[in-house]
C-alpha cells in the first residue's frame, strides 16, 4: 500500500464528522437539558388531567440531570419543563423534542390564560396539520412560568433531548440538516448502485452482496434518522416499521454472504461456511416475521436476540479471519477490509451505549453511529478498488496463462497428428506383411499350430486398431481446423442406417433392432456420417449388457432428420454426461473395456461440420440415448 493512504483514510473520517458538526450546528439553541422533569407510568393509563396537577407533579416527577436514554421498555413516559425568565427573547420559538424514532408523542402547552393546548406528534403519526420535517416540532409563543409536557409511547429506545430555537434559526438548522442527511444518503446510494452494477458486471459475488448490504444500511438509516415518515408522508405506519428492519435485517444476511464469498470459506472452512450460510437462512426467516408484526411472539423475540448474538459471533470470527489471512499473504486489502468494518462495530457500540444511557446524549453520540457507517463506506470502497485492480491482474495472468496453455496444446496436437500421420504407413506395411505372410503359410504350411495363427491374427488386429486410431485422430483434426470439407449428397435413410449396421461385427448385429425409419432421402456426406451413426451404434454395443437391445431410429420433420440410438446399459450421471464428448474421455462403464475416448467427439464434430446438433439423456442404470439432429429439408424419393 502506499504511504499516502493514512492520510486519505484521516480525510475521509474527517469529512463526516465536520458534516455532523455542521448539521447539528443550530444557531442559538436553548437547551432543556438538565430541567426536564420525568415520571414513568407503568400503567400507562393515567390521563393528562392527572399527571399535570401540581401535587403530583411535585410529589412524582423527578428531574434529570442530563439527556441520557432511559434504556428500553414498556412504560408510558411523562416529561414536563417549566419556562422560567432566563429563557429571554424572542417569544416565538420553535420547540423540538427527539429522537425522531419516538413513535407516539403528545405534547400539552400551557397557554396565556392556563389552559393547555393538546398535539399529537411522533413517528407513527400523520403529518397533516404539522410541520413536515424529521424531529417533533411545535411553534409556541413562549413567556416564563409557561409549563410544557409530553407523553412518550415507544418501543425503541428512549432518548428524549428538547431544545427551543428561534424560528429562523430552528429553520435554518433543519435546511442544514436536511443537505447534510442528503450528501450522507446520496453517498450510499451511489455506492450501493456502483457496487450492484460491477457485480453484476464482472460476475463478483463480493460486490453484489456488498451493495445489498450498503442497500439495507440506507433503508436502516431512512427510519433511524426520521426521514421515512416524511418521504411516505406518514400514510403507512407499516411500511415505516417494515423497512428499518428489512434493513436490519438484509444487511445481517448480506454481510454474513461477502465474508463467505470473500474469505472464500467453502473451500478453506467448511464449518464457517455452514455458520455463515445458516445466518443468511436464520435472518431471512426473521425477514418474514419482520413484515408480519402480529405474528411475533416471545418465542421469536429470544430467536431475534440469539440472531443478533449471531451476528455478534459472525464479525468476530470474520475480523479474526482477516487477521490470519494478512498474514498469510500480507496483502493490503485484507487490512483494509478490517479497519472499514472496525469503524461501523465501534459505532454500533457507541449507538448501544448510548441507547441504553450508558453514555450522555449529545452531538457526538447521536451522530456517531451514522458517521462511522459513512466512514466505512468510504474506506471499503478504497478496499473494493484494491480487489478490482487484483481481479484485473488475475484475469490478465489467466488470459496469459490460457493463451501459452491453448497454444502448448495446439503444437501438442500438431505434434500428434504429424506422429500419426507417420505412424499411418509403418501400420499399413505390418498389416499387408502379415497378410502376406498368412497366405504363404496357408499354402506352404497349412498345419501351422493355432496359437502361431492366432499370433498372427492379433497383429493384424492390433495393427488395424491402431490404424482406426490414427485415422480417427486426423479426421478429427482435420475437423476441429476446418480443413476436411463435406462431400453432400442425397442419401436414402433407410440405406444409411442399414449400412451402419452392416458395418458392425456379425455376431453382434443381432442385438440391432431397427425402429421407425423415415422414407426418403436426405442431403449429407454419406463416408462421414456413416461412421459417425457407426460410432454410435459400436459405442452401444460395446459399453451395453450382453444380449440386450440396442435401438436406431430416424424420423423426418419439417424442421430436419433425427436419428436415435438407444441401449440398455448402466447409464452415465450427471458428471459424466457433461463430459462426454471431451476427447478421450471414458466413463466409469467403460473400465475394462477397449476404446480411445474419441468416438463420440469424433461424432459431434462430423454432426457440427453438417451444422446438425448431438445431445445425449441419461441417468444411472436407465441406459444412454444418443440424438442426432441434422437442419434440413426432404428430398423427393427416387422410383
Amino acid at each position: 500500500m502506499k504511504r499516502g493512504w493514512p492520510g486519505l483514510l484521516l480525510l475521509l473520517c474527517w469529512l463526516p464528522m465536520w458534516m455532523a458538526m455542521a448539521a447539528s450546528a443550530h444557531a442559538a439553541p436553548v437547551s432543556l437539558e438538565g430541567r426536564l422533569e420525568h415520571f414513568a407510568d407503568a400503567s400507562g393509563e393515567l390521563p393528562f388531567e392527572a399527571v399535570s396537577q401540581a401535587d403530583f407533579v411535585r410529589s412524582r416527577f423527578v428531574r434529570l440531570p442530563a439527556f441520557r436514554s432511559l434504556g428500553y421498555g414498556t412504560d408510558t413516559h411523562w416529561f414536563h419543563v417549566e419556562l422560567g425568565p432566563q429563557d429571554g427573547s424572542p417569544s416565538h420559538r420553535v420547540l423540538a423534542i427527539g429522537s425522531p424514532e419516538l413513535e407516539e408523542l403528545d405534547v400539552w402547552v400551557q397557554r396565556q390564560d392556563g389552559s393547555f393546548e393538546a398535539h399529537a406528534l411522533g413517528y407513527h403519526r400523520s403529518y397533516e396539520g404539522r410541520p413536515l420535517t424529521r424531529l417533533s416540532a411545535l411553534p409556541l409563543d413562549t413567556f416564563p412560568g409557561m409549563h410544557i409536557y409530553w407523553r412518550v409511547r415507544t418501543t425503541n429506545a428512549l432518548s428524549v433531548y428538547a431544545e427551543l430555537l428561534p424560528a429562523e434559526d430552528f429553520t435554518s438548522g433543519e435546511t442544514r440538516a436536511n443537505f447534510f442527511h442528503g450528501l450522507y444518503f446520496g453517498i450510499l446510494l451511489i455506492a450501493a448502485a456502483l457496487y450492484a452494477i460491477l457485480g453484476a458486471r464482472l460476475l463478483d459475488a463480493v460486490m453484489a452482496a456488498y451493495a445489498g448490504y450498503v442497500a439495507s444500511q440506507l433503508l436502516f438509516h431512512l427510519g433511524a434518522t426520521g426521514y421515512l415518515p416524511v418521504l411516505l408522508a406518514g400514510r403507512s405506519v407499516w411500511l415505516m416499521d417494515a423497512l428499518p428492519r428489512i434493513g436490519w435485517l438484509g444487511a445481517a444476511a448480506f454481510i454474513a454472504l461477502m465474508w463467505d464469498r470473500l474469505l472464500q470459506l467453502k473451500a478453506t472452512h467448511p464449518r464457517i461456511h455452514r455458520l455463515y450460510m445458516f445466518t443468511v437462512a436464520l435472518n431471512l426467516v426473521l425477514l418474514f416475521f419482520a413484515l408480519q408484526p402480529a405474528l411475533v411472539t416471545s418465542t421469536v423475540l429470544l430467536v431475534v436476540k440469539a440472531a443478533n448474538y449471531l451476528n455478534v459471533l459472525n464479525f468476530v470470527v470474520a475480523m479474526g479471519l482477516l487477521v490470519q489471512t494478512w498474514r498469510h499473504d500480507h496483502r493490503a486489502e485484507w487490512m483494509v477490509y478490517l479497519i472499514a468494518f472496525v469503524i461501523p462495530a465501534l459505532g454500533a457500540l457507541v449507538n448501544t451505549m448510548t441507547n441504553q444511557g450508558l453514555l450522555p446524549w449529545n452531538a457526538a453520540t447521536a451522530h456517531f453511529y451514522q458517521i462511522a457507517a459513512l466512514v466505512h463506506v468510504l474506506v471499503m470502497s478504497y478496499g473494493l478498488a484494491l480487489r478490482l485492480r487484483q481481479l484485473q491482474q488475475d484475469k490478465a495472468a489467466a488470459e496469459q496463462e490460457t493463451a501459452i496453455v491453448t497454444q502448448r496444446a495446439q503444437q501438442q496436437r500438431h505434434f500428434v497428428a504429424m506422429l500419426s500421420h507417420e505412424f499411418g504407413n509403418p501400420l499399413a506395411a505390418i498389416d499387408r506383411a502379415a497378410q502376406m505372410l498368412q497366405l504363404n503359410l496357408q499354402l506352404h504350411a497349412p498345419h501351422l499350430p493355432p496359437k502361431d495363427v492366432q499370433r498372427l491374427a492379433l497383429i493384424r488386429g492390433n495393427a488395424a486398431t491402431l490404424s482406426g486410431f490414427v485415422e480417427r485422430f486426423l479426421m478429427t483434426e482435420a475437423l476441429d481446423n476446418g480443413a476436411l470439407s463435406l462431400s453432400r449428397t442425397p442419401c436414402r435413410i433407410r440405406q444409411m442406417l442399414e449400412d451402419a449396421v452392416r458395418q458392425q461385427p456379425a455376431d453382434l448385429r443381432s442385438r440391432i433392432h431397427l425402429l421407425e425409419c423415415s422414407e426418403g432421402t436426405f442431403e449429407v456426406d454419406s463416408t462421414l456420417m456413416g461412421v459417425a451413426i457407426g460410432n454410435l451404434l459400436a459405442n452401444a454395443l460395446r459399453y451395453s449388457p450382453q444380449n440386450s437391445p440396442v435401438e436406431i431410429g430416424a424420423t423426418l420433420g419439417d424442421t430436419g432428420l433425427r436419428i436415435r440410438v438407444a441401449d440398455q446399459g448402466p447409464g452415465l450421471d450427471a458428471d459424466e454426461l457433461d463430459k462426454l464428448g471431451a476427447p478421450y474421455f471414458r466413463g466409469a462403464a467403460a473400465l475394462g473395456k477397449k476404446g480411445s475416448g474419441l468416438g463420440y467427439h469424433f461424432t459431434r464434430r462430423i454432426v457440427e461440420a453438417h451444422a446438425g446438433t448431438l445431445t445425449a439423456q441419461s441417468g444411472t442404470d436407465t441406459g444412454l440415448e444418443v440424438e442426432i439432429f441434422l437442419p434440413g429439408s426432404a428430398k423427393s424419393t427416387p422410383r
